[in-house]
């Protein structure tokens, strides 16, 4: 049953503590810097993706940051990877994503984290293009984005 060693040996990875958020049991900020920079790698091969920059608002309390990663895990597809980054901030990548589809899922949580009486949260979203040399050009048009929906005091906020 090579396949079935296969999928356990996958779930073990992912919980593996070297890539796994002790306060969420997502993924960790290793483990999103390394599928982002094999995703980006690929990128010029006709790969599409988008990143998604959440931010929760305020001093969320572990509770709630654990909440608010759950909520943002179910709302997001099996295939998305779900990351936290510290303090109330996340990030999605979200394979095979053009810009409709990223406001798509964006659009879908935002409702999703404004159904629990939450602050509003704030996203920023940005889309690979191939004309990006560097992989932190597309994480900084997000994180201007976020920074962009954040002064704005939430929403949804798009970078180049």
């Amino acid at each position: 049953m090579p396949g079935r060693e296969k999928a356990q040996g996958r779930e073990h990875a992912i919980g593996h503590p070297a890539v796994t958020d002790s306060q969420t049991g997502l993924a960790n900020s290793l483990h999103f810097d390394l599928v982002y920079s094999y995703l980006f790698a690929g990128g010029n091969r006709g790969v599409s993706f988008s990143v998604m920059l959440i931010s929760a608002g305020g001093e969320p309390s572990a509770s709630g940051v654990r909440s608010l990663g759950e909520k943002i895990e179910r709302t997001t597809r099996d295939s998305d990877l779900v990351a936290h980054l510290g303090g109330g901030r996340f990030v999605v990548l979200l394979l095979g994503t053009n810009l409709p589809g990223a406001r798509v899922a964006a659009d879908r949580l935002e409702t999703a984290l404004s159904g629990d009486g939450r602050a509003t949260a704030s996203i920023g979203l940005a889309v690979y293009s191939t004309d990006m040399s560097e992989p932190s050009e597309l994480l900084e048009s997000a994180d201007k984005a976020l920074s962009a929906a954040e002064a704005a005091g939430g929403g949804i906020e798009f970078g180049r």
